[in-house]
């Protein structure tokens, strides 16, 4: 994948890759980044191109310039919505959302201002979310007349039920600090800050094997699908298979002998 891709729609998903980190910028309508088709499909695209891309070990998920993440799908592309255009509509969101969870290398969304509705879908579907302190956070659809749907699911394992209904019910925007403390965020920082720690942590992966991650990023969406008996068993059997590859014994290896792993 080239190093950079020019961005030359009026909203869509740019790219830039760097030291095996790939940042995607979200460039939605107006600065709020507003969403519709078009960011779906360009971002759907864009994931998949950098998890085919054997060079990118990292995907950083962020909304272009310095005012929002996303204040989510815009109300111009939805209010005219029949039931057959809605459905199309909702599943092109889904198909976004779902290749984030899909996508066999780690994704961190570096979250600044707004991120509501459709964007926190996509935000949940990440692996890691560093905030800034000025964030706020919402599935406020129960206001514009529709319920939260497709990735708005994965709300309660990430903060527990009751306060992920509390959340769907009301519509209610909560800021950097609750988000945090409910574990909708992992971490939060200054405005500033939250691009670059999003890149301390995506190079956080950059020594570790790409299969392994892929690994667990798989057994993880699998408990979130399967029951506890069905885990166990597809987890014990990726376990044992991961012993079919070298990984393994090099990284013990190269810990019992004090050095940083070998990878190819």
């Amino acid at each position: 994948m080239d190093n950079s891709r020019e961005f030359d729609s009026a909203t869509g998903v740019s790219v830039e890759q760097q030291d095996g980190i790939a940042t995607l910028s979200i460039h939605g309508r107006t600065h709020l980044n507003l969403l519709g088709p078009g960011v779906f499909r360009d971002l759907r695209d864009r994931v998949e191109e950098c998890g085919s891309d054997p060079n990118v070990r990292a995907i950083i998920l962020r909304g272009a310039g310095e005012r929002a993440f996303s204040a989510g799908v815009d109300l111009r592309e939805m209010k005219d919505l029949n039931p057959l255009t809605a459905e199309r509509f909702i599943r092109s969101l889904h198909r976004a959302a779902r290749i984030l969870l899909d996508v066999p290398v780690p994704v961190v969304a570096a979250i600044q201002g707004p991120c509501l509705g459709g964007a926190l879908e996509l935000a949940l579907a990440a692996d890691i979310r560093i905030a800034s302190a000025d964030a706020i956070f919402g599935l406020p659809e129960v206001r514009v007349g529709l319920p939260s749907v497709i990735e708005a699911s994965l709300l309660p394992p990430t903060v527990g039920l009751g306060r992920a209904r509390k959340m769907l019910l009301t519509g209610e925007i909560i800021d950097a600090g609750e988000a945090h403390r409910i574990g909708l965020v992992d971490e939060v920082v200054e405005h500033d800050a939250v691009h670059e720690r999003a890149m301390a942590v995506a190079r956080e992966f950059l020594g570790m094997a790409r299969p392994v991650l892929a690994s667990q990023k798989d057994i993880v969406a699998r408990w979130l699908e399967l029951g506890e008996a069905e885990s166990a068993e597809y987890t014990i059997n990726a376990f044992a298979l991961g012993f079919a590859a070298p990984y393994p014994h090099e990284a013990m290896t190269a810990f019992l002998e004090k050095r940083p792993p070998r990878f190819d």
